[in-house]
């Protein structure tokens, strides 16, 4: 399974491994989204069930199961697991129906209709009523709210349900670390976040490029020991830091966009 985290991406984009221990005690990446890509994907069956742990904190949030009757056939479920408020946005026709939602869709506090235990294709899906068919699909998505040190967050995860109703895939999950916060279904890096990755930083002989930089940027340059040697501020999209006084050796390169107070590191050899 792999999970990636505002701390991981950090260490992805920066890519500074040893030299972090120098830096340790800069900011992180910003970005509330915590994704986890289930790898490689969970398929579960009548006897095999999945515990979806939203925030990878070793406690079950969601048990998702498929089961079977002998009116109305095979089923999967989804219910809360160890919190009662732990819910899923459905509707309730006769039975309650999780919506399978569309990439995109938004997941918040501005949805009421929020149930401790659903069925993903009970009877038929209920002719998918309420848009909760979940019958023979691929890539849709629970939307999922749950408490996390008695807050309560938004998450989503994406499942394929057979058409027989006899079984489900699970293919990754995510949620708005930000207590409150809305999550649309799919999402995987916080508003924040898509601007600031585009950055390009260039390690030249006497000089560092900066390409596709947000509207406002403020820029350090810190020496291996992890202290800054230079700093300052960039209001264009592309800007280079002369670097001629520089020793030859390894540097990180810390942007941060001060519109949205995402930052991104990354290291050079000059």
């Amino acid at each position: 399974m792999k999970k990636i985290t505002s701390k991981n991406l950090s260490k992805k984009l920066a890519n500074y491994g040893a030299l972090s221990l120098a830096i340790g005690g800069l900011t992180d990446v910003s970005g509330q989204i915590i994704y986890t890509d289930v790898d490689p994907d969970f398929t579960g069956g009548v006897t095999i069930n999945y515990g979806l742990d939203l925030d990878n904190d070793g406690t079950v949030d969601f048990n998702i199961l498929a089961g079977a009757t002998y009116s109305s056939g095979n089923f999967v479920q989804i219910s809360n697991a160890s919190i009662s408020s732990n819910s899923i946005l459905g509707s309730q026709p006769s039975f309650v129906y999780p919506f399978a939602l569309d990439n995109g869709a938004a997941i918040s506090s501005a949805q009421t209709s929020f149930y401790s235990v659903g069925t993903l294709n009970y009877g038929s899906c209920y002719g998918g009523v309420g848009g909760s068919n979940w019958c023979g699909v691929t890539d849709k998505y629970l939307g999922l709210r749950f408490q996390i040190a008695g807050n309560t967050h938004y998450g989503w995860a994406k499942l394929d349900v057979s058409a027989s109703g006899d079984s489900f895939t699970v293919k990754e999950y995510a949620y708005n670390a930000t207590a409150g916060e809305a999550i649309q279904a799919g999402q995987t890096l916080s508003v924040d976040q898509f601007a600031i990755t585009k950055v390009r930083i260039v390690g030249l002989d006497n000089s560092i490029g900066l390409y596709n930089l947000p509207e406002n940027t403020n820029y350090n340059v810190y020496d291996i020991s992890g202290k800054s040697i230079l700093n300052g501020s960039i209001n264009d999209h592309s800007y280079v830091i002369e670097a001629k006084g520089f020793s030859q050796g390894v540097y990180i390169v810390e942007l941060e966009d001060t519109f949205t107070n995402s930052v991104i590191r990354k290291k050079i050899v000059l």
